[in-house]
């Protein structure tokens, strides 16, 4: 019995000697590992662009205080969600701006390991397009022009019935243009030309017109040798009009009907003329791409290719349907869904910033032109039509 007394006492001994030590080799420890300092909290002093920014499409950004320069550790909320962020310091967060859209969202920044939220600021997020005209229910948009004025000329086709063009203004008011012209069911391309004639293709090898204000059908202007295709059209500042197609050559066509061929095999859909260049977007062999070609009076240089539209888009059928271009350089390129609407900068890098808007695209784009109260509008693969929010100038359309 006394053993056992003698081990126990031992035993509580030899605990309470080890628990003594611990104590004093590591006081506070145990706590102090556990207590960690908040950071201040965040602070915003501003939103960029001043004044609001599309939705989906433009990058904002947030100037402030006590950000943090780890991108994963700051949190934007815009009504509510969170944004998707692109890079940040101390000072400044760049974002996408996403697809919400009105005129007094809230934005607040959270900081990982600061207590509170920043302050709310408003802001305004614009939609970049939306349905143009309130076409009928059985109504398809076609090809698209516009004009001087900032109207927009559009081949509707009603179901059962051929094309007829109409006239809308940047409101969305329309009038009947010109009626429906026997044996057309839908023009793939217009052009306003010299003396106020609207041109048109339909893909066979003919290029039509109307009368300078419409009211009447198109009259058949110009035809091409059997097996030319004209896809489309456009004018450069000398009034000659290059028609492209699926063809082995690119053709110029004089105001007094003369034509010249240059060399050229592929399937080109799509044709602009800007800063001296005759642009065309093509599928050749496999790939589509933007090529180029030098306009020197009524002769063409070799063709260049400009950009590769498959190389950017690995695994991905690209099918370019139509062209427009900014003042300043900027290439949209209609095409085929998913990638309705390419972007081409004057550096060459290619992106796709409408790819939110994709379900208004559809099945594509298929025709394009720009407006003078820098709108720019589209016709869709379904049938659709689209006022885009471009804030570009268009670079000039010739002859019209």
């Amino acid at each position: 019995m006394k053993t056992s007394i003698r081990w126990w006492l031992s035993l509580l001994l030899l605990g309470a000697a080890l628990w003594s030590g611990c104590e004093n080799d590591k006081v506070g420890s145990l706590w102090e590992s556990y207590i960690i300092t908040p950071r201040p909290n965040p602070t915003i002093t501003g939103v960029a662009p001043a004044g609001g920014a599309l939705a989906a499409v433009d990058t904002l950004v947030i100037s402030g205080t006590n950000f943090s320069d780890v991108v994963t550790e700051n949190t934007v909320y815009i009504g509510g969600a969170p944004a998707s962020l692109l890079s940040s310091t101390a000072t400044q967060i760049r974002l996408l701006s996403p697809l919400v859209t009105g005129s007094n969202i809230e934005i607040k920044v959270g900081v990982f390991r600061a207590e509170l939220f920043s302050n709310s600021v408003r802001y305004t997020l614009f939609p970049a397009m939306a349905s143009f005209g309130r076409l009928g229910p059985t109504e398809a948009a076609g090809a698209l022009a516009t004009d001087g004025r900032g109207n927009v000329y559009v081949s509707i086709k009603p179901e059962g019935a051929n094309a007829r063009i109409y006239r809308f203004t940047p409101a969305g008011q329309r009038t009947e243009y010109a009626p429906e012209t026997p044996g057309i069911p839908q023009w793939n391309s217009l052009r306003l030309g010299p003396g106020g004639h609207l041109y048109a293709t339909r893909s066979i090898r003919a290029v039509h017109r109307f009368i300078p204000g419409g009211g009447s059908p198109a009259a058949l202007w110009t035809t091409f040798p059997v097996g030319v295709f004209a896809t489309d059209l456009d004018f450069d500042q000398n009034e000659n009009l290059w028609v492209v197609g699926n063809n082995r050559n690119i053709y110029l066509v004089k105001q007094d009907r003369t034509t010249k061929a240059f060399p050229f095999t592929g399937n080109v859909r799509a044709v602009r003329v800007f800063s001296g260049f005759l642009y065309f977007a093509s599928i050749t062999g496999t790939d589509a791409q933007l090529w180029r070609a030098t306009i020197s009076g009524e002769n063409l240089g070799t063709p260049e290719v400009y950009v590769n539209l498959s190389a950017a888009f690995p695994g991905q059928t690209i099918v370019p349907t139509s062209l427009a271009v900014s003042s300043d350089g900027f290439f949209y390129i209609g095409a085929n869904s998913p990638r309705s609407m390419i972007v081409v900068d004057p550096s060459r890098r290619i992106s796709t910033p409408y790819t939110a808007y994709t379900q208004l695209f559809s099945t594509g784009t298929l025709s394009l032109a720009a407006g003078t109260d820098k709108a720019l509008y589209a016709s869709t693969q379904s049938g659709g039509l689209l006022n885009v929010a471009w804030r570009k100038e268009s670079a000039p359309y010739y002859a019209r």
